[in-house]
């Protein structure tokens, strides 16, 4: 599979658990160890913003920055099963400072085995839109870069590919088939499946976590964690597959994925910010498709065109029938992959309609929309050293127009939009 492939998404299995029958024979036993990894970015960022009902003045300027550092354990038996785990720093103060911390069994004629903090399969095989700027764009645009500011009570927040009902980052079990075990016999290609089920929504068992923070909620000391924590996710199963093949100078990558859920308890909404009451639920779910596709040119170059398609419940009907709709597309082109040189070109594109559900408890209609448009460019100073830069718009819709009276209380302006800027470089060590 060309490299190019690869550059949009973060896959966790096929690099894995690939390596031919006769590799595996070969492989020799080995001790334990550590390895350290990580990557470093920083950017500059710029916004045109206009105000509303809960963001007023902000500076259109700010300094962001996203790092982790990687403590890589791993041995091989002397069957080669190889066993280990993965420790994840974040690289600034947070209130979880520990971002993932799980262990895994593998063979890479049959499939791994990961224990832990860590995202669930779905997350961790995804396939869709590549990514005109790192770090931002159509897979997740809500980490520490992004630069969209949600309105409060928007419904349209959350990440546009991953299931944003999925408790990544939480205490659960994935497994995965090996990537070549069926249906293709190539290193690299072939049908891959995932499974995962998360017990409870919490985050590390030792954390315990304020009623204020939004990064975790406290799994109890005793270890098993409350079963009516407000608005907390639990009892989620999540299934997922992604097929790998060549046809020619096109690279095919498909991706599909299912998310059942529940919600333990009623998390109030507010009529002052218009945000929903999240219900007590069981049985939500929530289904995801993508692709990308790649033309190797052959001079090194390479066009790469996906996509995806998610729909997901939210909880915030009683009948637990709400729906949020995400619509997402990218084009990109690289001159030389991720060879020292090379430079990328890229725009991107994401859609999302989600019913509203209630205001505090009361049930409203309409959907609220969000649109978002980027472009960006890209250069590879050196193996693990990358520059980018890119322009963008995005617009927030509220389906309750202001001066809607909800429950005795007028609603105010909640819609927003910007345009931004961004530069910035990423070291991957």
């Amino acid at each position: 599979m060309k490299k190019t492939l690869l550059l949009q998404t973060a896959l966790v299995a096929a690099a894995t658990l690939i390596v031919s029958e006769a590799a595996l024979a070969q492989v020799k036993a080995e001790p334990v160890a550590v390895s350290v990894g990580g990557y470093l970015t920083q950017a500059i960022k710029v916004q045109d913003r206009e105000k509303n009902r809960t963001q007023t003045d902000t500076n259109p300027t700010a300094i962001s920055n996203d790092a982790e550092i990687y403590f890589n354990i791993r041995g091989v038996l002397d069957n080669g099963t190889v066993v280990g785990g993965r420790v994840e720093l974040e690289g600034s103060s947070t209130g979880d400072q520990i971002d993932e911390r799980y262990m895994f069994v593998e063979r890479a004629d049959i499939g791994r085995v990961e224990l832990g903090s860590t995202d669930r399969a779905a997350s961790k095989m995804v396939y869709g839109a590549p990514i005109a700027i790192p770090g931002y764009g159509t897979v997740d645009p809500t980490g520490d870069l992004a630069v969209t500011v949600t309105p409060s009570g928007a419904r349209t927040s959350g990440n546009l590919t991953k299931f944003a009902s999925a408790p990544d980052d939480r205490e659960g079990i994935n497994l995965y088939t090996s990537a070549n075990r069926y249906f293709g016999s190539k290193a690299g290609k072939g049908l891959q499946l995932g499974v995962s089920y998360t017990p409870d929504g919490c985050e590390d068992f030792d954390y315990q976590s304020s009623s204020s923070s939004t990064n975790a909620v406290s799994c109890g000391t005793a270890k098993f964690g409350s079963s009516a924590n407000a608005g907390q996710i639990s009892k989620a199963y999540t299934v997922a597959a992604n097929y790998i093949e060549s046809f020619g100078p096109v690279d095919v990558a498909l991706f599909g994925g299912y998310n059942r859920f529940s919600i333990e308890a009623d998390s109030a909404g507010s009529l002052t910010s218009g945000s929903a009451t999240v219900f007590k639920s069981s049985g939500l779910t929530g289904y995801v498709a993508g692709t990308t596709l790649t033309y190797n040119i052959g001079d090194g170059s390479s066009v790469q065109f996906g996509g995806a398609y998610k729909r997901e419940e939210m909880g915030v009907t009683r009948a637990g029938d709400d729906k949020r709709n995400v619509y997402t597309a990218g084009l990109r082109y690289l001159t030389n992959g991720t060879k020292s040189g090379s430079i990328g070109l890229g725009a991107d594109f994401a859609k999302t309609k989600a019913d509203q559900g209630n205001i505090a408890g009361t049930a409203v209609g309409g959907e609220d929309e969000y649109t978002w448009y980027s472009a960006g460019l890209t250069y590879q100073v050196a193996t693990g050293v990358l520059l980018f830069s890119g322009i963008g718009y995005y617009k927030y819709d509220d389906a309750i127009s202001a001066g809607t009276v909800v429950a005795g209380t007028a609603q105010a302006d909640n819609d927003s939009k910007a345009t931004f800027g961004v530069v910035g470089m990423r070291l991957d060590f």
